[in-house]
């Protein structure tokens, strides 16, 4: 999996937005440790989170949360989009996003 860290930290920008938040989640759930992969996708995610999905900002979060990797810039920006969007959130998207900002 390292060398799929590295060049998809390489390639982040060329990923859309389901993209970014299911590689964050794959290497979460995986409990494959990739710092520098995850930086990639927090910097290309911060500007782009208005056009996540619902399920992609809780993906993204409990990815995040999950792999233990602090990244403040984009846990602030998910929150304030999901706040005027929780109407657009499942049941387990709420669940899963509720429990990452817990962690």
């Amino acid at each position: 999996l390292d060398a799929i860290a590295a060049e998809v930290a390489l390639r982040v920008g060329e990923f859309n937005e389901q993209n970014l938040a299911s590689t964050a989640w794959a290497f979460a759930t995986a409990g494959h440790a990739a710092p520098a992969l995850l930086d990639a996708i927090a910097a290309e995610a911060v500007p782009r989170v208005g056009r996540f999905k619902p399920q992609e900002l809780s993906n993204t979060a409990w990815a995040f949360a999950t792999a233990g990797h602090a990244a403040p810039a984009l846990l602030d920006a998910i929150a304030a989009e999901a706040a005027p969007r929780v109407g657009g959130f499942t049941e387990q998207g709420l669940a899963s996003t509720a429990w990452a900002f817990a962690t």
